[in-house]
């Protein structure tokens, strides 16, 4: 039979706490930390707008869906509205952006359509301010839960859950390596380097570019370490011949990111089991 805070444990913290994760620092700021807040507030913005002056709306012109020349969608992506993704997970700093590019005239519209120099590093920029909004929104998340259903008795993680998340996202497998789970971190951390660097070579170093293949990108950037060398190293597409074999390349290192995402979720939960009481027959099968 479960206990009532074995009941409480399972219950989410519901739509509010999820919804108020879309502003960095909002759930810091909740919870009364509000140093951590404006830190949080400040880092996710700060890093949007280092691409953004790059890029400006280009940024906007790789979102998902069309939003110049008269689309359905162009009024609400111009607002920030629909995704580029993950700068949506940052949604202050992706609103104000949209508001502030917004220019739907033709000339605007071609603008947009140009390449910009160091669009690779702008982008990864961009979208590092909403993945560190997303990890800042776990971080909040996880305090609200240890307050909760936490009591003097609850024994503290080795590491924070998101923090762990987040290392893994620059460098996979080192948030199990916070989390004293550092040979199956090294393991994952090789398989996912391992399929990266091989899609990179493939494909000439030129895999990863938002701009070519917008939508394949987003999978890429949840390996952030490999996205940020590939954006350094990306430079102008070739015009004189081509890369051995881009497809292959670009698909390599979409599941390379994939594989990361199931590392940073695995890291987040080996920090958070270290923090959470065994059950009465787990105990008693480990005491034996």
């Amino acid at each position: 039979m479960s206990t009532p805070n074995q009941n409480l444990a399972a219950r989410g913290l519901g739509l509010g706490p999820f919804l108020t994760g879309f502003v960095p620092g909002l759930l810091q700021f909740q919870l009364g930390q509000k140093q951590r807040a404006l830190v949080a507030f400040a880092s996710c913005t700060a890093l949007f707008f280092l691409g953004w002056i790059i890029v400006g709306d280009r940024l906007f012109y790789w979102a998902l869906v069309e939003t110049t020349g008269g689309s359905t969608w162009s009024l609400p992506a111009h607002f920030g509205l629909l995704p580029s993704f993950p700068e949506i997970l940052n949604f202050p700093a992706n609103a104000l952006g949209a508001l502030m590019a917004w220019d739907g005239t033709p000339t605007g519209e071609r603008i947009t359509r140009l390449p910009q120099a160091f669009e690779h590093l702008a982008a990864w920029l961009t979208g590092a301010s909403g993945m560190l909004a997303a990890f800042w929104s776990a971080a909040g998340h996880w305090e609200l839960r240890l307050r909760r259903d936490g009591d003097e008795n609850t024994p503290k993680p080795v590491a924070n859950p998101a923090l762990c998340a987040a290392l893994s996202w620059l460098v996979p497998g080192l948030g199990h390596a916070k989390a004293g789970q550092k040979d199956k971190g090294v393991l994952m951390g090789i398989a996912v380097l391992l399929v990266f660097a091989i899609g990179l070579i493939a494909s000439g170093g030129h895999a990863v570019d938002r701009a070519n293949a917008s939508v394949w990108w987003i999978g890429q950037n949840l390996f952030g370490g490999g996205s940020l060398f590939a954006a350094l190293v990306t430079g102008p597409w070739p015009m004189d011949s081509e890369p051995l074999d881009l497809p292959m390349g670009v698909v390599l290192t979409t599941v390379a990111g994939l594989m990361n995402l199931v590392v940073m979720v695995d890291a987040y939960t080996v920090a958070e089991r270290s923090a959470l009481p065994l059950p009465a027959a787990v105990a008693a099968e480990v005491s034996a």
